[in-house]
């Protein structure tokens, strides 16, 4: 027998199959030049449709829980960050917000300090570095399809890449500098499966090692790489000869990467109690199975609705977005119908390994985690939940349409009429999508054009009602006009109040929205009697509920029903002594009462407890300048913006000492309050 040679030619190989699979020195041909030039091309076109679709949200700032983890003092340390980034829970431990969450995602905290360290607070970068990062997953997704789909027609993978990445469902996602999250671990998960499919190519073990690094730096960013445990077996199954024998080790590996990736950060983070709230998803406080079911079923359906029809995208959904149904209603069982009917084919065509079964599950497992099935999602559906499932979707639309024109898409060539006609079918498709992701994006500028172009479709949103409400309540209260001379903007007002009442209309029995509104009123409208109203039905909810005393104190002082005001302050310090608003706001009824001496004494007694609190130095000065002494008053004044220069105490003193005429002071107070302006702001 002629001896077969190794060394061949680059763009010829030799050897049949079978002889390569035996013969472990026989070499894998070379790619060809052709196709290696191909792949350039294809990597450049993914790139340009990447800044098409989303080069727009590079003039984009901070939205919706951003602060969280991309503009908090702990990632502004840059690299000083790294050992308190991996050392606590996702939120911020420094005090922005109350965290109230035990996930461990410090990779992605890790991508945000990096770039304060080396790009500064450039948010137009970070949605740069977003887009990127969309960009290498659709590249990694195309090249797992060209690889797994070796015997179909190039453009049959190519197509499903460009729909998925067109698709309008992940403009929150990409937009959105927080759900970076989202996208890492979709990435790290298709690099696990990108190594797997290594592995049974070639039978390298540094493939599997790989693939684990891969997954744990994947969950390190989300648990919701998760599904790859199952979709890595399923394309296993469907696409390579590798028997189970020899992947299912590998796929218990990876759990098991998993599962210490899950539980070992609990070995040294605090314990952090989760709390749930009814407005994010009723189903947290729901016993009935029937009712879990038909709200679950009803939340699978919004997912093909979006699908198929996504518009209108908002920030976010909520009670009572998804009705909380049973088995009652017409549309759980159109639902239950239709995934079923997915389902039963995808398993009946499982063991002839069909095309489409397999992208019915892959959908099916990308959205199991967010179906309300099996446990209830923080705002019962959300479009970044879909993330993953839309490329099963993608791939069934594409197979859809090569059916439709009875194109077989594993046919080499195609002849060009039907060629014609399935571009133009896709090209119908994506040129809507475009034009709904291109303007879509500009929505995520900031807070305040993401709730205010959402809000009109989110009548029934308890939470996005509460959360516009409270936007505006916050622009208000730090307003120094708010501050120094209580005016307030009519429309905005109104607009504060209307949506409280929106959300109290459809959840009656939130007392933060009944509190909210007692506050809008007291502050905001000459209306005490309205807020009493509010205040003491939030109370009767909750009697412990503290800012709710206090600010019934504060409407009945304003009342002139002064002991009805220090009843309410003394109920609260029974609760907490330390209660340093309810001890001010009572110094303030003495004085009002005429009990000048006892109200200082109680803000001097707040000096000595609390040396840094400029509060009681603004109520001496106040009391001294309705007494005559500005003298005194400005002295005071002066110690409490020595302790916080808010622009209430600062524009104070700017008047002050430019009716004295005296302008070096004047001046330096007015720029102390620009300076406590831009930081508020």
């Amino acid at each position: 027998m002629k001896k077969v040679k190794v060394r061949h030619s680059p763009n010829k190989d030799k050897h049949t199959g079978a002889e390569r699979k035996n013969n472990p020195k026989v070499k894998n041909p070379v790619v060809p030049p052709s196709s290696r030039k191909a792949n350039k091309y294809f990597v450049l076109f993914f790139f340009i449709c990447s800044v098409v679709l989303y080069g727009n949200t590079v003039l984009n700032k901070f939205a919706i829980d951003d602060e969280i983890v991309t503009h908090n003092e702990l990632v502004k340390k840059g690299l000083k960050a790294i050992p308190a980034i991996f050392s606590t829970t996702y939120y911020n431990q420094v005090g922005n917000i109350g965290s109230e969450s035990s996930d461990y995602r410090p990779i992605v905290k890790l991508t945000f300090a990096l770039e304060y360290q080396f790009l500064g607070e450039r948010p137009g970068m970070s949605h740069i570095i977003n887009l990127l990062i969309y960009f290498c997953i659709s590249c990694l997704l195309f090249f797992i399809l060209k690889n797994i789909l070796k015997k179909y027609n190039i453009l049959f993978p190519f197509l499903i890449t460009l729909l998925f990445m067109v698709h309008p469902v992940h403009t929150e996602v990409v937009a959105s500098l927080k759900n970076r999250d989202e996208m890492l671990a979709f990435l790290c998960g298709l690099g696990t499966l990108w190594f797997v499919l290594k592995y049974a190519e070639k039978r390298k073990i540094r493939y599997v090692v790989s693939a684990l690094v891969v997954f744990f730096i994947g969950y390190l960013c989300k648990s919701s790489i998760l599904p790859f445990l199952l979709i890595i077996p399923l394309v296993l199954y469907f696409f390579t000869e590798l028997p189970l024998r020899k992947y299912l080790p590998i796929i218990i590996a990876i759990l098991v990467i998993g599962l210490i990736a899950q539980f070992g950060p609990r070995l040294f983070l605090p314990f952090i109690k989760s709390t749930s709230s009814f407005i994010e998803n009723p189903l947290y406080f729901e016993s009935s199975l029937w009712i879990r079911l038909g709200t679950a079923m009803m939340s699978l359906l919004f997912y093909i609705k979006i699908l198929i029809y996504p518009y209108p995208l908002v920030f976010y959904y909520g009670f009572n977005m998804i009705p909380v149904t049973n088995l009652a209603n017409i549309w759980v069982w159109i639902s239950i119908v239709l995934y079923g009917g997915m389902l039963l084919f995808a398993v009946l065509k499982f063991r002839e390994k069909h095309f489409l079964s397999f992208a019915i599950l892959w959908y099916l497992i990308g959205i199991a985690m967010y179906s309300n099935l099996v446990v209830p999602v923080v705002g019962i559906v959300a479009e970044r939940f879909v993330f993953l499932s839309s490329a099963g979707f993608c791939m069934a639309v594409v197979y859809a349409v090569f059916t439709l024109f009875r194109t077989n898409p594993k046919a080499l060539t195609i002849e060009m009429d039907a060629r014609l006609k399935i571009l133009a079918v896709i090209i119908l498709l994506t040129i809507p999508c475009t034009v709904l992701t291109i303007s879509r994006n500009p929505k995520w500028k900031n807070l305040f054009t993401l709730y205010f172009n959402d809000i009109k479709h989110l009548d029934n949103s308890v939470h996005a009602n509460i959360q516009y409400a409270g936007f505006l309540m916050r622009t208000v209260y730090t307003d120094p006009n708010f501050q120094t001379y209580g005016r307030v903007n009519e429309f905005k007002q109104q607009v504060i109040i209307s949506h409280l009442r929106q959300a109290l209309k459809l959840y009656p029995l939130n007392y933060q929205v009944l509190n909210d509104l007692g506050t809008v009123y007291l502050y905001m409208t000459s209306k005490p009697d309205s807020a009493v109203y509010f205040l003491k039905k939030a109370i009767d909810m909750d009697p412990d509920i503290q800012p709710a005393w206090v600010n019934l104190g504060m409407a009945y002082r304003q009342m002139g029903e002064y002991q009805k005001a220090i009843d309410c302050y003394n109920h609260i310090l029974q609760i907490n002594p330390n209660q340093i608003k309810a001890i001010i706001a009572l110094s303030n009824v003495y004085y009002d009462m005429g009990d000048f001496n006892r109200a200082v004494s109680m803000n001097e007694e707040m000096m000595r407890k609390y040396p840094n609190l400029d509060m009681p130095y603004i109520n001496i000065g106040n009391y001294y300048i309705r007494e005559g002494d500005t003298v005194t008053a400005v002295r005071y004044w002066e110690q409490a913006a020595a302790r916080n220069p808010s622009p209430e105490v600062c524009t104070r003193l700017n008047q002050l000492y430019r009716m004295r005429h005296d302008v070096e002071k004047a001046d330096y107070y007015y720029q102390l309050s620009l300076k406590a302006i831009k930081q508020i702001h």
